[in-house]
């Protein structure tokens, strides 16, 4: 018997050494103690000169310490559960889960092709979609509601998450108000604020505003989630050559300057409650000036971002795949999918989001979402790595069927080619039976399963009485954004 053996191996994608790793985080410290963030949130100036920040109106200056300190506190690991309170994603290490974005204003219409504003049933549609779809772990709203009140139209998009799937909610919203309303329907759907706390199904996603920016309502949904111990994604959002530098070196150092800043205020509110790294940072096309989803930098910067966050501080990371530029589910849009899908899989992203994104971000793709689910159960075969036990090096095996005879009527070929990848909207069919089955290519199987989802599966039923309360706080919330808008005329 062999002792301190490694029996398997998962492959890693790695773009920084840990000199580099370094450089970037003393770069991130010099930034905040001589440049200095803006801070437009009354509450986190006071909690930052109390701490020893160095304030001087809005701009603060952050020494090292605080950061050190806020490193020590924050969670090296974020569980968040299902609707019914089961613990199913541990965002911790290089463990990866994958779900869809949010807040695209259009959509595809899954029956007339056409692009068209989205409304709520388009992200109960989707909703639906995640939770019969096996490889996607979460749901965001992936569309944005529109209401004459914006933070209702936040409030529709969760409502519509919760009622049809009971997969973990991820929900971006406009303010600290906005924040606690729909913490307190997650409350009500999980049985109270401690049941929430416990297994809490509910994550909270905020961002800074580059360059080196916290804005007061961002800065609300931090506070609240600390209090509330809800889970907060606090991440950078920027555009390298317009609002961070154009160098991949220059906009890592501001992104994790922002991210160690607003971390340093979270933990300073509550030490100890959950806090994800990361975001999204891409060029600029300096052509179109679009912010582009499917360029190689962009997927670059993620997988950077993971390295930092979860190799060198320890904390679970934000990070997107399953995006495009393409303006319609085509070839395009499944290469770039597919790509950066696999490269933040393989730096060991946790929360891996905007599967479903093509047109820059500006449309969602019910067949985005399904093609991504195919692409995603290949790439975990592709991750996982090989295992060299007993059961898999087989030499007992091979010595039964031994020279010249064949293993597929033997039980351990029964007991285990389950393990190997089977397409479900790939094909490998001869020709010949591809066209006796219609000739279909993929884009048309993929079309036909969303169909086939959507007329055909049923979420399991949120509870009646829960869903009775939803609507009652709907209405409340919905009357006190009346009353608030009619305060500011």
């Amino acid at each position: 018997m062999k002792s301190n053996i490694c029996i398997q191996n998962a492959p890693m994608l790695r773009y920084l050494t840990k000199d580099q790793m370094d450089e970037i985080h003393y770069a991130g410290l010099e930034i905040l103690e001589r440049t200095g963030v803006q801070v437009y949130h009354e509450e986190s100036l006071d909690l930052l000169k109390s701490a020893g920040a160095i304030v001087e109106g809005t701009l603060v200056r952050i020494p090292e310490f605080l950061v050190k300190k806020a490193l020590v506190t924050v969670p090296s690991r974020v569980i968040l559960a299902d609707r019914e309170g089961k613990r199913c994603m541990f965002l911790e290490g290089r463990r990866s889960y994958f779900g869809t974005g949010s807040c695209c204003p259009y959509t595809i219409d899954p029956y007339t092709g056409e692009r068209r504003l989205a409304t709520k049933n388009d992200v109960a549609n989707m909703a639906k979609i995640c939770d019969y779809l096996p490889n996607i772990d979460f749901l965001m709203s992936t569309n944005l509601v529109r209401d004459t009140y914006p933070e209702i139209g936040y409030i529709h998009e969760f409502d519509a998450m919760v009622r049809n799937s009971t997969k973990p909610v991820i929900v971006s919203l406009q303010d600290g108000q906005n924040t606690r309303d729909i913490i307190e329907m997650a409350e009500t759907v999980a049985g109270g604020p401690d049941k929430l706390r416990k297994n809490c199904f509910l994550a909270v996603y905020s961002e800074t505003t580059a360059p080196l920016r916290h804005s007061k309502d961002a800065l609300e949904k931090v506070m609240v989630c600390a209090e509330k111990w809800v889970p907060i994604i606090h991440t950078v959002g920027q555009m390298a050559g317009a609002t961070s530098p154009v160098t991949m070196a220059g906009a890592l150092a501001q992104a994790n300057a922002e991210l160690l800043s607003v971390l340093v205020i979270h933990q300073l509110k509550q030490p100890g409650a959950p806090f994800l790294y990361g975001g999204t940072i891409t060029p600029i096309d300096m052509r179109t000036m679009a912010h582009p989803y499917g360029a190689p930098e962009f997927h670059v910067f993620s997988a950077c971002l993971t390295e930092l966050g979860v190799d060198y501080y320890k904390i679970p990371v934000f990070s997107t795949g399953g995006c495009s530029d393409a303006k319609t589910f085509d070839q395009q849009a499944a290469a770039e999918a597919t790509y950066s899908l696999l490269l933040s899989a393989l730096s060991g992203g946790n929360l891996i989001h905007d599967i479903g994104f093509i047109d820059s971000g500006l449309t969602s793709s019910l067949a985005e979402i399904v093609f991504s689910n195919e692409v995603i159960e290949m790439i975990k075969h592709v991750v996982r790595g090989i295992s060299y036990g007993d059961e898999e090096i087989a030499l007992d095996v091979i010595d039964r069927v031994g020279p010249g005879g064949h293993y597929l009527g033997d039980e351990h070929t029964l007991n285990n080619f389950k393990r190997i990848y089977s397409p479900q909207l790939f094909t490998r069919e001869s020709y010949a039976s591809w066209v006796n089955n219609g000739s279909k290519n993929l884009g048309e199987k993929v079309d036909e399963k969303v169909k086939n989802i959507l007329e055909t599966y049923t979420p399991k039923p949120l509870d009646a009485e829960i869903c009775k309360a939803l609507d009652s706080l709907i209405d409340r919330f919905t009357r006190e954004a009346a009353e608030r808008n009619k305060a500011k005329v």
